[in-house]
């Protein structure tokens, strides 16, 4: 299978959310600090609960489970 590279309309880039510097910054901080970062983007959110833990996470076989803001309610 070939990789193909299909380039963003100039439209869309004058559009975009972030551009590419912000995204490798904003990539870099969510591996550097998961919980700070993805704690920070969901205070975006309006929660009518707040959650006070942004993730739990057991890869143990016996426990295994990923659950994000779970004490909260949107």
């Amino acid at each position: 299978m070939s990789e193909q590279i299909i380039p963003v309309l100039e439209d869309w880039k004058k559009r975009a959310f972030v551009g590419a510097s912000e995204y490798a910054a904003r990539y870099g901080a969510s591996v550097e600090d998961p919980e700070g970062f993805w704690g920070k983007e969901a205070g975006r959110l309006d929660w009518l609960k707040p959650f006070t833990k942004v993730s739990d996470v057991s890869f143990d076989a016996k426990d295994l489970h990923i659950r994000w803001f779970e004490d909260g309610a949107l």
